[in-house]
């Protein structure tokens, strides 16, 4: 793909500089910028080390994981654990990272660790407060001022208290969740049983009754996952294994977020 090299208008230039707002560029003009980032930073932009997002009615880029890995490996940077502090409900650990010229910071990451957590819930919520730590001393250490991944995800979850709503883009037809290939029904006019064309386009298709179980099935888990941890590890077991394929993905993307967020609002009340 050749990227655009045409100059930003001032407007867009004022607008990027001043106000950090993305939204009056092109799309070819966000890839431009997107591009001149990671070279600037020393990044692959191939990898996509950042990611769009709205804030306060602005669109701008937060760096994601892959951000955070490709900083410590440009710069050297190596990070100990200091201290772990659990108070009033909160796990807040402290990080010092140093990189290879010697220089030194430090930082916190703290988040929502009520004594109700256990199993799972408890060990997720610790890597998450050092995975935190670690990525917001990162970027300190690295002269950038912008929202760590994690802490994008907790002001959208400031914005939409609720468990996230049923991804449409989770009840495709029956795919490969690793190629994303759609597994194609026999034509809908060709009986396989030797049955009329006419017939067989009256019977409901063995892919569309396949589609109708996925949504069922996606439906029970997700109602699980509002009541907690244990409540959706019970109903996944009691899923039928042939499904556990095409839901595996959701799960990790909607049920287990959905269940933790459960996890920490049944432990606060």
């Amino acid at each position: 793909m050749t990227i655009p090299t045409r100059a930003l208008q001032g407007d867009v230039i004022e607008s990027i500089i001043t106000k950090g707002d993305l939204s009056k560029l092109t799309a070819d003009e966000r890839t431009a910028y997107y591009v001149q980032l990671c070279k600037s930073l020393g990044m692959n932009p191939h990898t996509q080390p950042f990611s769009y997002i709205t804030l306060n009615g602005k669109l701008t880029l937060y760096p994601k994981r892959d951000a955070a890995d490709q900083l410590r490996k440009i710069h050297g940077i190596s990070i100990t654990i200091v201290d772990r502090e659990e108070k009033d409900g909160l796990l807040t650990v402290h990080v010092k990272a140093t990189d290879s010229t010697g220089r030194s910071d430090e930082d916190l990451g703290t988040v929502a660790f009520p004594e109700t957590l256990r199993g799972e819930a408890r060990a997720n919520a610790i890597l998450k407060a050092v995975t935190k730590a670690k990525r917001r001393v990162t970027l300190s250490i690295a002269g950038l001022g912008f929202l760590d991944e994690l802490e994008v995800d907790s002001v959208q979850a400031a914005r939409r208290p609720a468990p996230p709503a049923p991804n449409p883009m989770d009840q495709l037809p029956p795919h490969d969740p690793e190629t994303g290939e759609i597994l194609t029904p026999p034509a809908s006019g060709a009986a396989a049983d030797g049955e009329s064309g006419s017939h067989a386009r009256d019977e409901p298709s063995a892919a569309s009754a396949l589609d109708a179980l996925i949504v069922e099935h996606d439906k029970r888990l997700m109602e699980a996952a509002t009541q907690g941890t244990a409540p959706l590890q019970a109903a996944w077991k009691d899923t039928p294994s042939h499904l556990h394929r095409f839901l595996e993905k959701a799960k990790d993307s909607r049920y287990k977020p959905a269940a933790l967020h459960a996890d920490v609002q049944l432990g606060g009340e």
